[in-house]
């Protein structure tokens, strides 16, 4: 079977175990399973308000209105997606830090980070839908999600630590 698939079924099979560790194969084909499908979503979710937003007001005259019913339940089903994903990884990356040597709590850093992320990056999409000022400044949303990145390239250069066997 492909290692990919044998991976994500051993992270689904190990839901909520967050005891024992995590080899480098099995935790990092688990976040490329979530980083694919969340992009997905997240990129379909973008391309309907980038037409949405292009398309001009919500009038029944406009051909293209209806991609505003079609927007919310793609966020709810990446919503609900990343939050099904969210105990799995949880427990998958605490036992990838212990297999590299360091402490199982730091995986609530970067978590916490990118959970924060969701109200930023909506706010940004759903930017250009009305003439509602955005409730967080667009500097500081891009900024926050500047550090959240930098954090979590420097988490997963941590978690690229060889096995300590």
């Amino acid at each position: 079977m492909n290692p990919i698939w044998t991976n994500v079924k051993t992270c689904l099979g190990k839901y909520a175990c967050f005891r024992g560790r995590a080899s480098q194969s099995e935790f990092w084909y688990w976040v490329l399973f979530v980083a694919v499908f969340a992009g997905l979503l997240f990129g379909m979710a973008f391309l309907l308000v980038l037409i949405r937003s292009a398309a001009g007001p919500d009038t029944m005259e406009n051909p293209l209105n209806w991609f505003s019913y079609i927007i919310h339940p793609v966020m709810v089903l990446l919503g609900v997606f990343l939050l099904f994903c969210l105990l799995p990884t949880l427990a998958a990356g605490t036992r990838r830090l212990r297999d590299a040597g360091y402490r199982p709590w730091l995986m609530v850093i970067p978590v916490v980070l990118v959970i924060g992320t969701y109200h930023p990056l909506l706010d940004i999409a759903l930017s250009g839908m009305d003439d509602t000022p955005l409730e967080i400044p667009l500097p500081l949303s891009l900024a926050y999600l500047f550090v959240t990145g930098a954090v979590c390239l420097v988490f997963a250069l941590m978690l690229t630590k060889k096995s300590r066997g």
